[in-house]
């Protein structure tokens, strides 16, 4: 019986390490937007970029664009699988705290969405976790099918309703340009406010899409959680590797398509189906490159990023804001893509720092130990069991 309870309690910095790794991109990709250069319409960015800036903005357009997020939504599923296994059987009173857990992430996410970043994907994962208790009482193939079906119907749900296809959400938005410029912090909020209630107009399309991917990808991630795969990731790493392979040539190839259609219709919005399809593609890959005899070092750099992946996301915001809106160093508008990337991963590198350093001492990141304690309704032992004050 202490061997289980160990085991479950045992993290595993492989799962950290991919977590850390999907992180990073999403923070690439935030950047882009924090950064102003996703506001520009596509002939002003065209403009105003050089052609390796505006091959780096194609590149990460057609291999990242949302497919970060959508591996990340898969991550979160994995990582709520572990709280229900640590949680136990009684699920009658593991799924009042599941419940609260995901009231208090929907409160952050709002908390972001107005003073931090509008695009905050939280409060959609707070919305996923209450549908968990139920999710975790279904049998692991229904679990599967759901999520299965979740990701196809949502090109289906595109044919059925006739809305019109997913656009860009920020793209053309002179007003976030300026008012995230400007030196009063009042403007960033009264804009994020701004985006958060009135950025979906029109961009019904992306939003039907994002809310099957997502929810199907959760499950999925659920699923894995509760099977054996994940301690068998290193005996699979030959499938894994060409599996991987095949899903991310068949999403590249769906997408290339896409951005030949001028206007997709009828069956075409199944090649939107490139995004879920390319994200479990790099996840397979990722994982099993994670899984090598070699690759302890870098597990042991990673983890501790992804053991905070809640206070990555949100200080990422901070830090980008710091960057580039008026009231910091004021760089909207000033670089290009490349310099752009270089800069997230320059605080992607920063927040790992800062995560080694945390976990020296203390047992949960800042924002992770808040969420544990308002989960709980009171403080949480945050100070590591050995280290004295």
């Amino acid at each position: 019986m202490a061997s289980l309870r160990r085991s479950r309690n045992e993290r595993n910095t492989r799962i950290d390490a991919l977590r850390a790794v999907i992180l990073t991109i999403v923070i690439i990709m935030n950047m882009m937007t924090l950064s102003g250069l996703a506001y520009l319409s596509p002939d002003v960015r065209a403009e105003m970029l050089g052609p390796i800036d505006r091959a780096a903005w194609g590149f990460l357009s057609i291999f990242f664009d949302g497919k970060a997020l959508a591996a990340f939504s898969f991550m979160f599923g994995l990582s709520f699988s572990m709280i229900l296994s640590r949680a136990g059987p009684e699920h009658g009173a593991s799924s009042v705290q599941i419940v609260r857990r995901s009231v208090v992430l929907g409160v952050i996410g709002i908390f972001n969405a107005i003073f931090l970043f509008w695009a905050d994907i939280l409060m959609t994962y707070a919305a996923m976790g209450l549908l968990l208790p139920l999710a975790a009482r279904l049998p692991q193939r229904g679990i599967i099918g759901l999520g299965t079906a979740l990701i196809l119907a949502g090109p289906v749900a595109l044919v059925l309703s006739g809305i019109d296809p997913p656009a860009p959400v920020p793209e053309g938005r002179d007003d976030s340009l300026q008012a995230f410029a400007s030196a009063s912090y009042a403007d960033t909020v009264g804009q994020n406010l701004t985006m958060v209630t009135g950025a979906a107009d029109g961009a019904n399309g992306t939003l039907v899409l994002r809310l099957f991917m997502l929810s199907g990808l959760f499950l999925l991630g659920l699923a894995v959680g509760r099977s054996r795969l994940p301690s068998r990731l290193k005996a699979l790493r030959g499938p894994m590797f060409r599996l991987g392979a095949l899903c991310l040539t068949v999403g590249f190839a769906a997408g290339v398509a896409l951005r030949l259609i001028e206007t997709p219709q009828g069956i075409w919005f199944l090649l939107y189906l490139a995004t879920p399809m390319m994200a479990l593609g790099y996840l397979m890959l990722l994982s099993a490159a994670l899984h090598g005899q070699r690759e302890r070092w870098i597990h042991s750099f990673l983890a501790p990023l992804g053991r905070m992946s809640l206070t990555g996301y949100l200080g990422a915001s901070i830090l980008g804001q710091a960057l580039f809106y008026g009231w910091g160093f004021r760089l909207m508008g000033q670089m290009g893509t490349l310099a752009v990337v270089a800069m997230a991963v320059a605080i992607a590198l920063l927040l790992t720092a800062f995560a080694h350093l945390w976990f020296r001492r203390f047992a949960y990141g800042p924002w992770e130990w808040l969420w544990r304690s308002l989960t709980h309704l009171r403080p949480q032992p945050i100070i590591k069991r050995g280290v004295t004050c």
